[in-house]
């Protein structure tokens, strides 16, 4: 598939900022799903990983996308390869988030490339975060996303059945 590189390149440096305070209860949930016993008292540092639950959109249902993000087009370019994957990234911890503080997440796109794999079409957007707390950084993030062909059908091969969204049973 081609791509229009041309408008897709128009959501380099597109910027989003998201707020939220650091709550002891989310502490509290982040702990309970991992198994973890953290301190999840205000004033205290949070566990390493909570800015990945920090500050996300909350959309209703009708705006996301099949794979359950926001739909592309609003932040994240509007790519339309089917499939997306985590390729790759680095996180750099500066500084603790303490529980209790207000917590800002700025995201930009860096970059958007196309390139030709073995298997498709792939393009490349790169996303960085800055995490802060009180005006300083505390964690910055590269995000590599690949977006993808659809996988190509094997001579011989049938897809699925189809199966019922609500139950999971099959529709046949």
């Amino acid at each position: 598939m081609t791509l229009d590189m041309d408008h897709l390149s128009g959501w380099i440096g597109k910027t989003e900022v998201m707020h939220e305070t650091l709550s002891p209860e989310l502490v509290g949930r982040f702990n309970a799903t991992l198994g973890s016993d953290f301190s999840a008292a205000t004033g205290d540092p949070a566990p390493l990983l909570i800015h990945l639950c920090l500050a996300q959109p909350a959309l209703p249902a009708d705006q996301l996308g099949p794979d359950g993000h926001p739909r592309r087009g609003g932040f994240l370019p509007p790519v339309p390869l089917p499939r997306r994957m985590w390729a790759g990234g680095e996180m750099v911890f500066s500084a603790p988030l303490l529980i209790g503080a207000q917590v800002t997440r700025t995201s930009v796109i860096e970059d958007i490339t196309q390139k030709q794999g073995s298997t498709g079409g792939l393009c490349f957007v790169t996303v960085r975060h800055e995490i802060s707390s009180d005006g300083a950084t505390a964690i910055s993030e590269r995000q590599d996303i690949v977006y993808r062909d659809p996988p190509a059908q094997q001579a011989g091969s049938h897809s699925d059945p189809q199966t019922d969204q609500q139950t999971g049973q099959s529709a046949t």
